[in-house]
């Protein structure tokens, strides 16, 4: 099942970005996670880490 998510950014300087999308997994979640974060200027993340109700654990390092 697809699950809606938005994320907002809003800069100091009061502009606005908006990242909404669909996802069915873990992956795709961290894959527009990273998508967003990138589009508001990070160029750098250390680490993205996600768990899941079964304790499995997805890990992402120097992206």
């Amino acid at each position: 099942m697809k699950e809606k998510y938005e994320f907002t950014y809003t800069s100091p300087e009061g502009v606005k970005i908006t990242h909404e999308f669909f996802a069915d997994d873990i992956h795709e979640l961290g894959y527009h996670i990273l998508q967003f974060s990138r589009s508001v200027g990070f160029d750098y993340i250390d680490m993205l880490e996600f768990s899941e109700p079964n304790g499995a654990i997805y890990r992402s390092e120097v992206l």
